[in-house]
């Protein structure tokens, strides 16, 4: 029977194949050079929309396969060329042979040089924003990742349908905190980037706590020599900030180096007033008021640089070596709390003032090392890493509090100082092998990965500048996590018709041993995590798309580290070494209309989800935040997204998500209840992107946010928005850019409001922020402009739990 059925596969696939033709070539230019990266697009009769496309390889050539018999027209573009058009009639396959394309004499003074619109590609789980050569290739990848559809970024968080994505370069996971991260990004010229693929529903081969994935694809090098670029950009809120980075790239026959490195310097500024009401042991009445008032002034520095050797030892062998180097050795936080005390009748019956400081230093040092083979003339290949993450964090804090009568008169004071130090070790290894199989792609691999966390705190009272050890306050704590997981994953396309199905198995070891609680988390799980797309093209301009997926949501490693971190003596942020993975299960029917306009309709529900308690203990008059298992958090989503070109030189991007979260959790410090926190709201974000000038030196970028009540643990946001303008000129025949920005114009991110009233809970916060920046960047490129870096990112699951929330 099973032979029978591999058969009946293998024939029906036959018959398909039968039924299609490919067009082959090599594409030169007419000194007989190969020309790679042409985009080469194939158009049925007069569409305008192109039915395939594909770019050439490094020697020019290109293979577009599965066309059926018909009359198509052919366009070869590149940028500094001439555009080709080729009509064929294809009744079997086509091979142009070489096409030469002739160089471009254009003078921009008298010329217009209209660059490429960017594209959109939708497949099943999966939206391709094709943007090299395009307008939008300017800035840095930041800038870029503003203006993708289905992406947002609120400062300096990046989103996508209310969850923070999996960040790849080059389908390679980034070791790297978001921080870091984002410091990377701002230093990636948009330039090197061919596509940003969106992957709401990654498939099986993605690590199971990718959720959501955002993989930026670099173009490949395309000419042999150097070059290299240099910027810098200075901000100023209520503290002036800066950054200077610099990469260099260089390239022969065998050997590509890349080699960048950015510093930044910041100075930011936070207040906040916090109200709470305090509660009798009848969680009814009144015991007393709160009203404090706090600031605090952050000066960092950091350090980060980037390595890539890729070495091409022969047609189908190549090995890279990648370091990402991420140092602070400054953080400083200042902090000033005044509380003022007031009973039930609110009258006011004492003070507390507190002075808390506290300094820390990190190092994130990550190695990777990967080696691929082209298996057969078929494309398959095989694939083999090692990453190796070193991350050491050392941080020291002391806080003293003033108690103080009404009139002023001093009572007593409270003075305590903390050190401490923790250190990770990380290692994974993985293997992956794809194929042809079925006119599809089949992948297969396994990963493991092993995690090593020791932390340790000491706890010392000050009295009359006497230290005491506090052997009660004071831990040690360490973790280690096995990671065992294996994959598969299926992916074909037809005319009409695209899927991708997979399936990941994944065993958890965990072993937690703190020396003041014992053994608090030892855990050994094992749970499968499946995943299904599929996508149905009705006709040339409207599809449809239904998929499911399973994914896990690990603890980061600081939110286990049961050490606090005391904003004052009686507001503290602490982890939870018993916390367990949040499982999430997404179902999403999504339908786009020719590849301008998307609807998505989606249900989200997470057991066991990770977030944050803010908590106040109403018998010793204490806040705390931490990290907790909720029950379950869900949503309901309906998102529209629009994308387009409104004429030659405004494009837009609108983005509207009408939603419905609910967070349900037990009430902590209120009997051990239940609790449901939940909204609805409505979400928008649009982004214009204008064309100030005829040969596309001079554009600006105008983007609103508005995002209506939320809540986020145990906690109700108010509404917010922000509107951001910026304006870039390039000069020097591109050579150089400068740009200029404000953020937040109106200021209207101050004052964001977050309320708690449940139960015996009842607290709100005003936050200010330094929201609205100037900013200024310059920008200066030397060397030979037409080359494209390798600039990779090592991320993994386990490296971005070293970030904390």
């Amino acid at each position: 029977m099973t032979r029978f059925i591999m058969y009946f596969f293998c024939l029906s696939g036959g018959i398909l194949m039968a039924q299609d033709f490919s067009v082959t070539g090599k594409v030169m230019d007419e000194n007989s050079n190969p020309l790679s990266f042409v985009n080469v697009l194939v158009y049925e009769n007069a569409d305008e929309t192109p039915r395939e496309g594909t770019t050439t390889d490094e020697d020019g050539s290109f293979a577009l396969k599965n066309l059926a018999s018909g009359t198509y027209n052919i366009n070869f573009s590149y940028i500094g060329f001439k555009e080709i058009q080729h009509t064929i009639q294809l009744s079997s396959n086509h091979d142009f042979g070489n096409v030469v394309m002739e160089e471009s004499q254009n003078i921009l003074d008298e010329t217009v040089v209209v660059a490429k619109l960017p594209t959109i590609r939708k497949s099943a789980g999966k939206l391709t924003f094709e943007v090299e050569n395009t307008s939008f290739s300017v800035g840095n990848t930041m800038d870029l990742l503003k203006k993708t559809p289905g992406v947002t970024v609120i400062g300096e968080n990046i989103q996508i349908k209310f969850s923070s994505p999996i960040i790849y370069i080059n389908g390679k996971r980034v070791y790297l905190s978001s921080s870091e991260i984002i410091a990377l990004l701002e230093n990636t010229d948009a330039a090197n980037i061919k596509s940003v693929e969106v992957i709401t529903n990654p498939s099986s081969k993605y690590d199971a706590e990718a959720g959501t994935v955002l993989n930026i694809v670099t173009s490949k090098s395309i000419s042999i020599g150097y070059k290299g670029s240099v910027n810098a950009t200075y901000e100023q809120g209520i503290f002036p900030k800066y950054n200077f980075g610099t990469s260099h790239f260089y390239k022969n026959n065998w050997l590509n180096v890349y080699a960048s490195y950015s510093y930044g310097n910041k100075k930011n500024y936070k207040e906040d007033d916090n109200n709470i009401r305090y509660f009798q042991p009848d969680e009814v009445s009144t015991k007393s008021f709160w009203e404090t008032k706090f600031d605090r002034t952050t000066h960092s520095e950091s350090h980060n640089g980037n390595t890539v050797l890729d070495f091409t030892l022969d047609s189908k062998n190549t090995i890279s070596l990648t370091s990402n180097v991420s140092v602070t050795p400054k953080v400083d936080y200042v902090n000033h709390g005044n509380s003022l005390i007031r009973n039930s009748q609110r009258q006011l019956d004492s003070t507390i003032t507190t002075l808390s400081y506290v300094g820390y230093e990190t190092q994130n040092l990550t190695f990777a090392m990967d080696y691929n083979r082209i298996l057969n003339e078929k494309g398959a290949t095989f694939n083999t890493s090692a990453n190796y993450i070193y991350y050491d964090n050392i941080q020291n804090q002391s806080v003293s509090s003033d108690y103080l009568l009404p009139n002023g008169d001093f009572l007593r004071n409270n003075s305590f100082y903390t050190d401490s130090k923790q250190n990770s070790q990380i290692f994974t290894a993985q293997a992956d092998v794809s194929s042809e199989l079925w006119t599809g792609a089949f992948e297969a691999g396994g990963k493991f990965s092993s995690i090593d966390t020791e932390s340790k705190l000491d706890f010392f009272n000050t009295v009359n500048s006497t230290s005491t050890f506090n052997t009660s306050l004071s831990d040690n704590f360490n973790y280690k996590e096995n990671i065992y997981a294996a994959y598969i994953n299926f992916e074909r396309q037809w005319e009409k018709w695209s899927i991708t199905a997979g399936l990941r198995g994944e065993l958890t070891d965990v072993d937690a041993l703190s020396r003041s609680l014992g053994q608090i988390n030892n855990q050994t799980y094992f749970d499968l995590f499946p995943s299904a797309s599929f996508h149905h093209n009705i006709n040339d301009n409207n599809g449809i798309g239904l998929s499911y997926s399973r994914s896990v949501e690990r603890p980061r490693y600081q939110s286990l580290n049961p050490f606090k971190y005391f904003i004052t003596e009686r507001n503290s942020i602490g982890g939870n070494p018993n916390l367990v993975p949040a499982i999430q299960d997404k179902i999403t029917l999504a339908f786009d209309h020719k590849g301008k306009l998307f609807f998505e309709i989606y249900y989200e529900n997470v057991k066991n989800s990770l977030d944050i308690l803010i908590l106040q203990n109403n018998d010793n008059s204490t806040l705390s935040s931490i990290d907790a298992n909720m029950i379950r958090n869900y949503q309901y989503a309906f998102d529209i997204t629009y994308f387009g070109s409104l004429n030659t030189w405004w494009w837009m991007h609108i983005n509207t998500s009408t939603f419905y979260l609910a967070n349900e959790f037990y009430a902590l410090q209120s009997s051990q209840e239940k609790y449901t926190n939940d909204t609805f709201g409505q979400y928008i974000y649009l982004t214009n992107h204008f064309t100030l000038s005829k040969d596309r030196s001079f554009t600006a970028d105008l983007t609103g946010v508005y995002i209506s009540n939320f809540v986020f643990g145990n906690r109700f946001f108010k509404n917010q928005n922000y509107v951001n303008l910026s304006v870039r000129k390039d000069l020097w025949d591109k050579r150089a850019s400068v740009t200029i920005g404000l953020d937040d114009i109106f200021n209207t991110l101050n004052n964001t409001a977050s309320v708690s009233d449940y139960y015996n809970q009842d607290n709100y916060f005003y936050t200010n922020i330094e929201s609205r920046l100037f900013r200024l960047g310059f920008k200066y490129n030397f060397g030979n402009a037409r080359l494209r870096d390798n600039s990779k990112k090592i991320e993994t699951d386990e490296g971005d739990r070293l970030e904390g929330k």
